[in-house]
């Protein structure tokens, strides 16, 4: 369960400071405005159904265009973190140390999409059961990976990508980053051999709710290699 525990990844070489253009291609906007969310939680659970703790998030997105920010709720002083997907320039954009107050580290660094063969496809196994989830009917699937095992529980009656929902969290652990059945992702459990079990579940879609966030004169670091857009 150690990759779910961890819902971003960056492991690159920083260049040190720069300003809005960069080397290898590494260019972002002066700021980033949203005017859509949506809310969902991650429940971590020891072996014995033990919770040790939950973790908040939002995930700000637009009506018209295709960029994101997946941003840590918390009110403790430098203990969140802010991302935003720019799927523009290809680039991601990390805000380390958020939160009551603090000045964070910007860190920017390219991405690139994984050809069609290079994607890693969860097989899902079709369930009978049923449920409603926030006014959504979801139908219930099950899947096996490896030593890892959940179920998921997906809706066909919401036109979102599933990268502005909860199933993003599972994608960071770069295990898959696609599903073998279409719709929208609502609940997803996971389950290690040991025991340990990550509960994820959707809290709200679709909020009226407008978020702005600039990086004018803001010391960004960037990275020298480009990840995949998964890694994130």
């Amino acid at each position: 369960m150690k990759n779910y525990l961890i819902f971003f990844l960056l492991i690159l070489a920083f260049t040190g400071i720069h300003e809005r253009s960069t080397a290898q291609g590494v260019k972002w906007d002066e700021s980033y405005t949203f005017d859509k969310c949506n809310y969902f939680q991650i429940e971590f659970y020891a072996r014995g159904n033990e919770l040790m703790r939950t973790a908040k998030y939002a995930i700000h997105y637009q009506t018209e265009g295709e960029n994101f920010m997946v941003r840590t709720l918390t009110e403790s002083k430098g203990a969140g973190m802010e991302t935003v997907i720019d799927r523009n320039n290809l680039v991601a954009i990390q805000m380390f140390g958020t939160g009551g107050g603090a000045v964070p580290t910007f860190n920017a660094g390219g991405f690139k999409y994984p050809e069609a063969a290079e994607l890693k496809k969860l097989e899902l196994v079709a369930s009978e059961e049923s449920k409603e989830i926030l006014g959504y009917g979801c139908k219930k699937y099950t899947y096996t990976y490896k030593k890892i095992f959940g179920e998921v529980w997906i809706t066909d009656q919401i036109g979102l990508q599933n990268d502005i929902g909860v199933f993003r969290a599972c994608k960071m652990a770069a295990l898959h980053n696609t599903l073998s059945v279409p719709g929208f992702v609502m609940e997803m459990t996971t389950e290690d051999a040991k025991g340990g079990r990550t509960l994820m579940k959707t809290l709200s879609l679709q909020k009226d709710e407008k978020y702005f966030v600039g990086f004018k004169d803001v010391e960004m670091n960037t990275a020298i290699n480009k990840v995949n857009y998964y890694v994130f």
